[in-house]
């Protein structure tokens, strides 16, 4: 789908890179297909340098040459980013935005022609391979548009298309998520640390220990839940923990923050309040 196709990222940075590395090292497209745009001219000069990409600081140039505009800003500055582009937007383009909480009707509403549109929640793991990119399309979007879409975010981890209506809570839960799992990780090296272990003993095993625990649980068809209580003898020392975690109520603390990066999504995208499932 991308054969003789040009991917312009507008805005590389560690998601634009993440991405257009996957791109060139999965051999997916050759790097004279690609062109990416940033503000600063060094950081520009070093993604040629490594990728042997096109680059450019004049995003007006980027979306004139592209076939596929990845646009990877953030929110807050999409609208006047593509608003400057707009003359060079028309409907033979992609437009493929990776901002948080803007909906493709927002996009859309930026062009003065029906112009295709795909929105993507990509996560940090992409920048080791191993990261998940829901998608959904917008009005004016069709089954090669998508295609496309999943060709390119394939580069970077596994991609699965869902309903707009569902992409806010995707940023909540799977674009977030792995600062939770980063936050959880620091606690518990934190408490090694306090009982007495070289930080970076504790930081070795807490990180194998996640690492570990993913990899086993993405082999198996058991759930969490399944997996959790499987390793939780009744009376032993895992039972003591979760035993405490469930007085503290830790489950629902966990909920009330992916609610709140739910709702926050929504204030990106200057939607009304979202329903936290309460």
């Amino acid at each position: 789908m991308l054969k003789g196709k040009t991917i312009g990222i507008l805005g590389a940075g560690n998601m634009g890179e993440a991405l257009l590395g996957g791109l060139v090292k999965a051999c997916i497209i050759e790097p004279k297909q690609v062109i990416a745009s940033r503000r600063e001219i060094k950081a520009l000069k070093r993604l040629k340098d490594v990728y042997g990409i096109g680059i450019t600081s004049d995003n007006l140039e980027l979306v004139a040459k592209a076939d596929v505009i990845v646009v990877a800003v953030k929110p807050q500055v999409l609208p006047k980013v593509l608003g400057e582009a707009v003359s060079q937007v028309r409907n033979d383009k992609l437009v493929i935005s990776i901002a948080a909480g803007i909906s493709t009707a927002m996009i859309e509403g930026l062009f003065t022609t029906d112009v295709p549109v795909i929105r993507v929640m990509p996560n940090v793991p992409a920048l080791s391979g191993e990261g998940i990119s829901p998608y959904c399309l917008g009005r004016y979007a069709q089954e090669s548009h998508a295609l496309m879409a999943n060709e390119i975010f394939s580069a970077v981890g596994v991609t699965v298309m869902v309903s707009e209506d569902l992409m806010d809570p995707v940023t909540a839960l799977s674009g977030s998520g792995p600062a939770y799992v980063f936050y959880l990780m620091e606690a518990m090296v934190d408490a090694g640390v306090e009982m007495g272990f070289p930080e970076i003993v504790a930081r070795a095993l807490v990180r194998q220990t996640f690492y570990g625990a993913s990899k086993l649980l993405s082999e198996m068809i058991k759930t969490p839940a399944d997996m959790r209580r499987m390793v939780t003898s009744p009376g032993g020392t895992t039972h003591a923990a979760i035993t405490y975690l469930k007085s503290q109520k830790f489950l629902e603390i966990v909920k009330n923050a992916v609610f709140k990066a739910n709702l926050r999504a929504h204030e990106l995208g200057g939607s009304s309040e979202p329903e936290t499932g309460d």
